[in-house]
């Protein structure tokens, strides 16, 4: 079986019947069949029933394909629905394994490094360091505490942390382009970002404030200095190792805002704030706070059972589970599963987190992706409530960084095309 995609916890999951598949392909059923057996199509068969149904957007992706061989007009119609690449990139590649940053696995490197600065730095230079070494702390340049209160944000349960970030970036940057470029040191601005990211992890911890990085630590160790837990090596690891895996995944369409940003001539800051607006959709960093809520409000087995019930018979899905690009499931997610299980607690949030899993995959086929893998992860390392999608935002920021110095590079105004379409006829 392969996945579908995430939904709202009681929305039906968008997947249609092989007909509808045909309609929206234009195409015989057994042309839709051949798709399939070339592996260009997974069904995703319920349970119980003999009908096969389809991922929508794994539809619309293989209709774009063959639009985008019919020229312009589909192209400009079709091609930012999970269609054709739209612009080169030499950073990520997206391989069945997960994604590659310049030609090396995130999963492997996971352990070798296995320091989330080592792999900032390949994403940034293309240089993979063969040392692990720590960056060095110097005083931010503006008082993020004093922008967090200034902005009136309401530090609970329910806060948003890519808006903390985005008043940090704000607060940092002010700059025009020219003095950004002119001050030879994009490396360190994108690392005092990385750091102040890091500081309003605070805002998590019971002090509820923001705690400014200081010492020669580890990105990971400042987080888990902010978060105010107890630090010691298997949580550094874990932290890394989620920081690394969710630094980036190609053209998302975070990274694409960011990308569009640089390229409009926008400074760094302004980049990873467009990024940060666009990752604080329902399908992202909110995606992941549902799966959260998700996740800490299992109760029992059975009522893991019950749940996973219910969604089998609405043929409904989960945050965090089915992402199209990975139908045989998130490699990302699995490595972080297997480490909250390898060196997490073991308490009763993450023993139903990972039943949760369990019984997903068995009932509804369908796989965690990275959202709920670091979610399952927090649980499992005794993290306060939002740390998935902070942990996500900071290490996803070092991927915009990238995107954005290589859209620079690119030296080209990045301007879709749209094709005018009446209203009403």
């Amino acid at each position: 079986m392969v996945s579908s995609k995430s939904v709202t916890d009681n929305s039906m999951a968008d997947l249609l019947s092989a007909p509808e598949a045909c309609e929206i392909l234009k195409i015989k059923p057994s042309t839709l069949y051949t798709y399939v057996s070339r592996g260009q199509l997974h069904p995703a068969t319920n349970l119980g029933k003999n009908a096969s149904r389809y991922l929508r957007e794994e539809v619309e992706r293989l209709r774009a394909r063959s639009d985008a061989r019919m020229g312009h007009g589909a192209v400009a119609s079709m091609a930012l629905r999970w269609g054709q690449p739209v612009i080169n990139t030499s950073i990520t590649e997206i391989t069945p394994a997960g994604p590659r940053y310049r030609g090396h696995l995130a999963t492997d490197l996971v352990r070798n490094p296995g320091l989330f600065e080592n792999v900032a730095e390949l994403l940034w230079s293309g240089v993979l360091p063969d040392e692990k070494s720590t960056w060095y702390v110097e005083p931010l340049r503006a008082d993020i505490g004093r922008a967090l209160l200034g902005m009136g944000i309401e530090l609970n349960n329910q806060i948003r942390m890519m808006r903390v970030f985005s008043v940090a970036a704000t607060a940092l940057g002010g700059g025009t382009l020219a003095e950004e470029v002119r001050s030879g040191s994009i490396t360190h601005l994108a690392r005092e970002m990385i750091f102040a990211f890091a500081g309003c992890c605070g805002v998590l911890g019971k002090d509820r404030r923001f705690i400014a990085p200081a010492g020669d630590k580890s990105v990971a160790e400042h987080i888990v200095t902010a978060l105010q837990v107890d630090a010691n090596p298997e949580l550094e690891f874990a932290l890394n190792a989620a920081l690394i895996v969710g630094a980036d995944h190609e053209l998302a369409a975070p990274t694409f805002s960011a990308r569009i940003a640089a390229s409009a001539g926008a400074g760094l800051h302004a980049c990873i704030v467009a990024a940060l607006a666009t990752q604080t959709g329902s399908l992202l960093a909110g995606g992941c706070n549902r799966a959260e809520n998700l996740a800490r409000g299992l109760t029992s087995v059975a009522h893991v059972k019950s749940l996973v019930s219910e969604a089998q018979r609405n043929k409904a899905s989960f945050p965090g589970f089915g992402l199209p690009l990975y139908p045989q499931g998130d490699p990302r997610a699995a490595c972080l599963v297997d480490i909250a299980r390898k060196y997490g607690r073991q308490d009763k949030h993450s023993e139903l987190a990972f039943c949760f899993i369990e019984e997903v995959r068995t009932q509804l086929g369908l796989f965690p992706n990275i959202e709920f893998g670091l979610v399952a992860l927090c649980l499992a390392c005794g993290l306060p409530v939002r740390s998935a999608s902070a942990i996500w935002g900071i290490g996803r920021a070092a991927g915009w960084v990238a995107h954005a110095l290589e859209q620079r590079l690119a030296g080209f105004p990045m301007r879709p095309r749209g094709q005018f379409q009446p209203a009403f006829s």
